[in-house]
């Protein structure tokens, strides 16, 4: 295989898009492979297609239909953007809270630097997780996590673990309308735990991550998509890849926070 393609699979998995939505994107006109074998049906994609399906997924995720995607993904950058400006003056009262997403994406489009949201870095150890993996939509998204939280931390209590961090939501694959992950919640624990059914124990490896830290009112979709897109575009402004899947740290008593009040970081191991 030359070195310069890859497999939908390794594609879908670096570009955290399924491969299901991958396919509707090809079906659709918007995303196709750089080549299909003719023999085996195989279909390969290039890496300098990653920044055509991040711009699909900030599109679809501030309302736009896959056909008008279609009708500007490839204009110039210019006039992409002014496309993109007119369509949210006219459904702005509708869909306020993807403002952010908008600006980010018009930010993204003429090549600028967001400065929407601070980033930091730190440095994260190893720790064991109790994690459980789930494919799921944007829908269902928020019950998939507490549902996954409340059996994480009902089997460590069984056990007698110490849970020893913040509980994880790990994005392993894209979670949108369109594509369903996969996606994962780990809650860190010290002392014996044996894996159950879908429950699994796991090593989250040592490393360096890059993090905004947001409000409980801003961890809704579509809205956080914008705080992902300023984390990604200030690694790619500074050369730095991603070593591992994207997640959300909840660090914060949930139900003892306001909309106002910090409630997690979203964070890229870097």
């Amino acid at each position: 295989m030359h070195e310069d393609r890859m497999m939908i699979g390794d594609f879908a998995r670096r570009s955290r898009l399924s491969p299901k939505a991958l396919r509707l994107y090809d079906s659709m006109g918007l995303l196709s492979p750089s080549d299909v074998d003719p023999f085996t049906g195989y279909r390969y994609y290039r890496p300098d297609q990653f920044g055509r399906a991040r711009r699909i997924v900030m599109m679809r995720g501030i309302g736009m239909s896959l056909a008008r995607i279609r009708d500007v993904l490839d204009l110039n950058a210019a006039d992409a953007a002014a496309e993109v400006e007119a369509d949210w003056a006219r459904s702005e009262a509708e869909h306020d809270s993807r403002r952010g997403l908008v600006r980010l994406l018009l930010t993204t489009l003429t090549g600028g630097e967001s400065d929407m949201y601070e980033v930091k870095t730190r440095e994260v150890p190893a720790q064991r997780v109790l994690a459980v993996t789930r494919d799921t939509l944007a829908d269902a998204l928020p019950g998939h996590i507490q549902d996954g939280m409340n059996r994480l931390f009902a089997h460590l209590d069984e056990s007698g673990a110490t849970v020893s961090g913040p509980p994880l939501a790990i994005y392993h694959g894209e979670v949108s309308m369109d594509s369903d992950g996969p996606m994962e919640v780990a809650v860190p624990f010290t002392g014996d735990v044996a894996p159950v059914g879908d429950l699994v124990v796991r090593e989250e490896p040592a490393h360096r991550e890059a993090y905004v830290t947001i409000t409980k009112g801003q961890v809704v979709y579509p809205k956080i998509i914008e705080v992902y897109a300023a984390v990604e575009a200030w690694l790619g402004t500074r050369s730095l890849t991603p070593s591992g899947s994207p997640r959300e740290v909840y660090f914060a008593d949930w139900a003892a926070i306001g909309d106002q009040d910090p409630a997690a970081d979203i964070a890229f191991p870097c």
